[in-house]
């Protein structure tokens, strides 16, 4: 009986907060003055390295409840596709307003092989009075 009790102990309460530890931040997202999202990698996930640079080896968006609406993929070694921390990412998409997205993408940082995955729900609600909002996870954030 006492094995059992920590068998669940385990995985109810100790794993839990492992795996909450060691989960990463999520990008960050603002909004432009046009209107559009800016996301980038944090600069506190990178303290000792706030200008460090990476390659974005792809990137997706989501609509959610319809699914895939654009991938690209950054392979040519020709052309990598580098960002500082903070430095918005290319999406190459026009976020329309009051639509839910599920953004993603992976970065390596220059000089390594550590590969990282991004994702963050989004959504830019325009209010009555014309003005932005963002929804991130949803929870709102800037107005503009």
């Amino acid at each position: 009986m006492k094995q059992r009790y920590s068998y669940w102990l385990l995985m109810f309460l100790i794993l839990p907060l492992l795996v909450g530890c060691i989960s990463s931040s999520p990008p960050d997202i603002v909004l432009k003055d046009n209107g559009q999202p800016c996301i980038s990698i944090p600069s506190d996930e990178f303290f000792f390295k706030k200008n460090k640079q990476f390659t974005i080896t792809g990137t997706g968006i989501a609509q959610v409840g319809v699914g895939q609406l654009s991938s690209k993929f950054y392979h040519d070694p020709s052309k990598p596709y580098y960002v500082k921390t903070q430095e918005c990412i290319d999406f190459d998409y026009h976020f329309q307003n009051n639509i839910s997205y599920s953004i993603g993408f992976i970065s390596i940082e220059k000089g390594t092989d550590d590969n990282k995955s991004w994702s963050r729900y989004l959504r830019i609600n325009k209010n009555q009075d014309g003005t932005v909002q963002l929804l991130l996870d949803g929870q709102a954030r800037d107005a503009i």
